[in-house]
């Protein structure tokens, strides 16, 4: 059983159940007022005394404002409970006996940061050049790489006279012999909040938790990204538990699935959705030019469009029918002949976010005609070409007009019964002269007579339709021979399009 925590009554928040992450970096997002920075609260106090003094304050002058009477924060840690209940003054837990509950969590420390400007500027008296020490190389390094930097090979450190411990940044701005000095104030606030977090990283004591509170907010979008690194980088060496709280399109785009959770808000319930897609988190904070696909799968055609758009739709829906917040967002889009599919995937991979995937999907006739022919007859640069892309080129069961004339042909009443039904016209009729005779064998000649006869019955349908578009008619028979098709042969189908949703980019 994982340990929990429930959080009722608070704020907006009538209640929340966060189940708590093991070891690795955890984004945490949702909209604004989702109950975020409330979930970091309630994560910091498991290692810090004061975290509800300092997050939830209560009004000193009105117990009409700011008041938490009926808030509970419940913490479950390896089967026992205690809850925290606001008395008044002070938050009171229930049992007094579980009062140390929370030292079950294991962790030997907890970090909280914000983007806070709380600096440290050293008074006169307190500033004594023989206290100026150099930072640590690993401090220095880290805050370079992130920030794309080099002006922090300068930093310095001091302890000051005041409150033991005490230590300020310096930046040495002019060498010895006389050397000046600039203070923090001096640093914008996203420098100072990255050295203050890689400090705390390079001596907090394995399996600690660290809680980041929208820290990006401070940060250019590349450093965001070197920060992540970063971060995955120290979790791994330390094991770590990092949860950061963010709003940013560029870190959500960025990570793993499994690697997100989202608050998803809904009058004062709070649902907390563990590994959902990028897209269905952005769904929900991001504007309409930040929402990537997860998913991109470059077809030849229109009539590959309309089949392939419905086999993926039931694929989802077999594979995420009882975790709708999980499934992928998959695009697919038609580019033209087979090769130019080809050359435009290697392509666009410069255009795409690192977490979106992107795949061929060609008809079946480039594979038993085109590519066949390229073996027989050694045409290696064509080959070369293919296989570059390999690992990213797929093929659909069939070529798709003469998957569809057969469809047509060798199901005809099945067939007509689902255009019928479709359209809610019982006069429509699939005429067997509309499709007319079909080589039988492979290539060509069959593709070109299945294309010819596609469009006649497209047209017949059209015809007898004088509402519908001929376009509409032909999406629609697309979409219903795909439907029939996924039936059928279920298990060839998610063969085919499962590894599509869930593959790794391949640089």
């Amino acid at each position: 059983m994982p340990n929990k925590i429930t959080i009722r009554n608070l704020k907006h928040i009538r209640e929340l159940t966060f189940d708590v992450p093991g070891p690795g970096v955890h984004l945490l997002a949702g909209a604004n007022g989702a109950g975020k920075t409330s979930v970091l609260a309630c994560l910091r106090r498991i290692g810090q005394g004061n975290a509800f003094a300092h997050h939830f304050r209560a009004s000193q002058f009105s117990t009409s404002l700011d008041n938490f009477d009926g808030a509970e924060i419940i913490y479950l840690v390896n089967g026992r409970q205690v809850t925290y209940a606001y008395g008044g003054e002070r938050w009171v837990p229930r049992p007094r006996s579980n009062n140390r509950l929370l030292s079950e969590f294991g962790y030997p420390s907890v970090f909280y940061i914000g983007a806070t400007a709380d600096r440290i500027t050293p008074r006169p008296e307190d500033f004594n050049v023989r206290r100026v020490a150099q930072a640590p190389h690993e401090l220095r390094e880290a805050a370079n790489r992130i920030l794309g930097t080099t002006k922090f090979d300068a930093l310095k450190t001091i302890n000051l006279t005041r409150g033991g411990g005490n230590s300020a940044f310096v930046l040495q701005s002019k060498p010895a012999p006389g050397a000046k000095y600039v203070s923090e104030k001096n640093l914008s606030l996203g420098e100072l909040c990255i050295l203050k977090l890689i400090r705390e990283l390079m001596h907090c004591p394995n399996n600690s938790l660290v809680l980041i509170d929208e820290l990006e907010l401070a940060l250019h979008p590349r450093a965001q990204i070197e920060l992540l690194n970063y971060l995955e980088s120290m979790a791994g060496q330390k094991r770590l538990t990092v949860i950061f709280s963010t709003h940013s399109v560029t870190l959500l785009k960025r990570v793993q699935q499994h690697q997100i959770i989202f608050l998803e808000a809904n009058d004062g319930a709070v649902t907390t959705v563990k590994g959902c897609y990028p897209t269905y988190a952005l769904g929900n904070i991001a504007y309409d030019e930040e929402r990537a696909p997860d998913h991109v799968i470059y077809v030849e055609d229109e009539s590959a469009l309309y089949a392939t758009e419905i086999l993926v739709r039931h694929c989802i829906s077999a594979r995420f029918r009882d975790h709708a917040s999980l499934f992928p967002t998959v695009h697919v889009v038609p580019i033209g002949p087979f090769i130019s599919v080809v050359r435009f995937l290697a392509r666009s991979r410069a255009l795409l976010p690192p977490r979106t995937t992107s795949v061929a999907l060609l008809d079946n006739d480039v594979k038993t005609e085109n590519v066949a022919s390229w073996r027989r007859e050694n045409k290696h640069a064509l080959l070369a070409e293919f296989q570059q892309h390999e690992n990213s080129i797929q093929y659909l069961p069939w070529t798709s007009e003469v998957g569809v004339v057969q469809f047509l042909r060798d199901g005809a009443a099945n067939a007509q019964r689902r255009i019928r039904d479709h359209f809610n016209n019982h006069h429509l009729q699939v005429r067997q002269q509309d499709i007319g005779e079909i080589p039988a064998e492979a290539g060509g000649d069959q593709r070109r007579a299945c294309k010819a006869a596609t469009q006649r019955v497209i047209d017949h349908i059209a015809d007898a339709l004088p509402n519908e578009s001929e376009s509409h008619v032909h999406k629609v028979l697309f979409q219903i021979f795909a439907t029939w098709y996924f039936e059928t042969n279920q298990a060839a189908v998610m063969g085919l399009i499962g590894p599509m949703l869930t593959r790794v980019q391949q640089n």
